[in-house]
């Protein structure tokens, strides 16, 4: 009886390591021509129902754009918009033959200098052009430039003295490069300014047709404010000159003959820090 529990078990763990060593088989793929097949083998620890692996495919080619005449002009301008914080509109045009080239859709556009260094109708620049952190071209172009602000126009004839306000005038977009240079944009203040010229209808509202309104008049008696220290003090005062809104005009104080500096608040007040 025991010779035969012993045959038996013998035969067993023959029959045991047969199916081990089968698991433990090397993986035999064998793609064939123009195919890939996965052979995926059965385990105690892989289900035979896993999923197959995915292949990778291979990264796009970062995108190629032609910097053409028209993109250069545009990313100048924007440059050039940002160097100098203007408002408005800029716009920059080549003025002799460009090269296009290829470069990747990120470049940068880097100015070098401009000469003059400011916004003006005709300029000089030198500018790099950079793609994936190194500079691809480095480029030297004069340039024409235009400002586009929109500034005021007469609705109808103005005169000289007259007080102005945004109500009375219209606004349109023009190139203040030009021959609208000087022009008063759209979004400036007039308070305190009066025409110093005549001025026809439909005309630009210009800086130099304009002249502060005097407030305070040589001789008049006005009130002072002074302040500081944590000492406020109201008195009267003679003005010995005229004065514009924000200008300094001399006062004597009328107590003691003291003359001194200060600042015309409006027409009948000034402003002095002790």
């Amino acid at each position: 009886m025991r010779l035969f529990l012993s045959v038996c078990i013998f035969f067993s763990a023959l029959s045991l390591g047969a199916d081990v060593g089968r698991f433990l088989e090397p993986l035999q793929i064998g793609p064939k021509p123009g195919k890939v097949r996965y052979v995926v083998k059965s385990s105690a620890l892989v289900s035979p129902h896993s999923p197959r692996p995915q292949l990778q495919e291979a990264l796009p080619a970062s995108v190629s754009v032609v910097l053409d005449r028209a993109l250069i002009e545009a990313r100048l301008s924007e440059a050039l918009a940002y160097r100098f914080q203007a408002s408005g509109k800029v716009a920059v045009f080549l003025t002799r033959e460009w090269r296009n080239f290829n470069s990747g859709s990120n470049f940068i556009l880097k100015i070098k200098d401009c000469s003059p260094d400011e916004l003006t109708s005709s300029s000089f620049i030198r500018f790099s052009i950079w793609d994936q952190g190194r500079e691809i071209g480095s480029f030297a172009e004069p340039v024409r430039m235009a400002h586009y602000v929109k500034v005021f126009y007469s609705k109808s004839p103005l005169h000289r003295g007259t007080r102005l306000s945004s109500s009375g005038l219209s606004s349109r977009l023009v190139d203040i490069l030009k021959q609208h240079a000087g022009s008063v944009p759209a979004q400036s203040s007039l308070a305190g300014y009066q025409l110093s010229a005549n001025i026809k209808a439909n005309s630009p509202l210009k800086w130099n047709n304009l002249s502060k309104v005097t407030l305070v008049r040589k001789g008049q008696i006005v009130d002072v404010f002074a302040s500081g220290n944590g000492i406020y003090v109201t008195m009267k005062g003679m003005a010995l000159g005229d004065g514009v809104a924000g200008g300094i005009v001399n006062i004597k104080n009328l107590s003691s003959d003291r003359e001194f500096p200060a600042k015309v608040l409006n027409e009948n007040s000034v402003k002095v820090h002790l």
